[in-house]
């Protein structure tokens, strides 16, 4: 009872703390839904999101969810105040989320976002916003990915472009992705009696009318459809040295201050080219001039595949006791989530929060 006590005492302390601490950087707090209607999530959302959320049913039969998390929340709310321009939220809420094993956990997150903003420096000005109030804890580390990179680096790689879409779309589904390389190092979709069967189907469809409907599509379309799957590059794409080249790339994990150069010279060595890996490098090197000294910093490129909506820079914040990894704070870039739950276009949006719970317990 005593412990309780002591527990809602320093969440009491702690949230007034940080949310003021918020404020002096022209976060404004809101209020959140606690509820969220179940089909902006699982229709167009996708699976992630059906899996770890608690569903029920109200009195009418809709389905409703207890929030994941409150960066969905806050986006839904910007959705739902048809704002238009940049603004920066703050909050402190509860969330709810069913981990592998179907167990409920339930935590306390006290964060920031800010949407729809053009300003370049709002990434690294909210990433000091949240680890600002936990700086003083003993032993922090950090850690920095960006789910970015790895599209840049299979779009240099000499693949066919239905593999590149599929490395890229299943890149946060951890078994998949590894099922998925395991069949490009064989080369395992690669059928030749395939190949001889649509090439005899494409003659076929010639000698029809171009305009008549097979299965929603006309015969017109169909064709166009089998001819760029004919002149896909069907064999010899190299896949085990790609595979090779995907599994190196995902080993880098070093200080933030090495990695810049690290991945030009990966880039370089692996014959690899593209015009956007500047951008992603020159993003990498704002990080660690604003926050290199007063951190202690990695940089990883396997980090930040495990929610479905992050888009490009990720951080996480943590300490490790006795091996074990102890999450205080995490957030990411999310430019693709708004306009999945319903918002016109896609617009830049990037969050942080912090486990209150974690933060209480150390």
């Amino acid at each position: 009872m005593k412990q309780g006590l002591e527990k809602k005492r320093l969440k009491e302390f702690f949230s007034k703390q940080i949310l003021s601490s918020f404020e002096k950087n022209n976060f404004n707090f809101t209020d959140l839904d606690l509820l969220i209607d179940t089909n902006l999530l699982t229709e167009r959302s996708g699976e992630q999101f059906k899996k770890t959320t608690l569903t029920y049913k109200d009195l009418l039969g809709k389905e409703i969810s207890l929030r994941p998390d409150l960066t969905v929340s806050t986006a839904i709310k910007y959705i739902q105040e048809k704002k238009n321009k940049e603004e920066k939220y703050c909050y402190f809420g509860t969330a709810y989320r069913l981990d592998k094993k179907g167990n409920l956990k339930v935590f306390d997150q006290i964060g920031c976002e800010i949407i729809n903003s053009n300003n370049k420096k709002s990434q690294i000005n909210l990433i000091n916003s949240v680890l600002k109030p936990i700086k003083k804890i003993k032993k922090l580390e950090v850690t920095v990915g960006d789910i970015g990179l790895f599209k840049i680096l299979v779009n240099s790689l000499e693949l066919p472009e239905r593999w590149k879409f599929r490395l890229i779309k299943h890149f946060s589904r951890r078994e998949y992705f590894e099922d998925l390389l395991k069949r490009l190092e064989t080369n395992y979709d690669l059928n030749q009696q395939t190949i001889e069967v649509d090439t005899k189907r494409l003659k076929e469809l010639k000698k029809m009318d171009k305009n008549q409907v097979i299965g929603g599509r006309t015969v017109f379309e169909i064709i166009q459809r089998f001819e760029k799957k004919l002149k896909d590059p069907r064999d010899n794409f190299k896949g085990k040295k790609n595979v090779k080249i995907i599994r190196d790339f995902l080993k880098i994990n070093l200080p933030i201050d090495k990695v810049e150069n690290a991945i030009r010279l990966f880039f370089f060595n692996n014959s690899l080219r593209n015009k956007d890996l500047a951008i992603y490098l020159k993003k990498i090197s704002s990080v660690n001039d604003a926050l290199g000294k007063k951190y202690t910093i990695y940089f990883k490129t396997n980090f930040g595949r495990n929610a479905e909506y992050y888009t490009g820079l990720v951080f996480l914040a943590y300490v490790l006791n006795k091996s074990k990894l102890i999450e205080i704070a995490r957030g990411g870039e999310y430019d693709t989530l708004l306009k999945t739950l319903g918002y016109k276009k896609d617009i830049p949006a990037f969050g942080g929060a912090i486990n209150l719970n974690q933060l209480i317990n150390l």
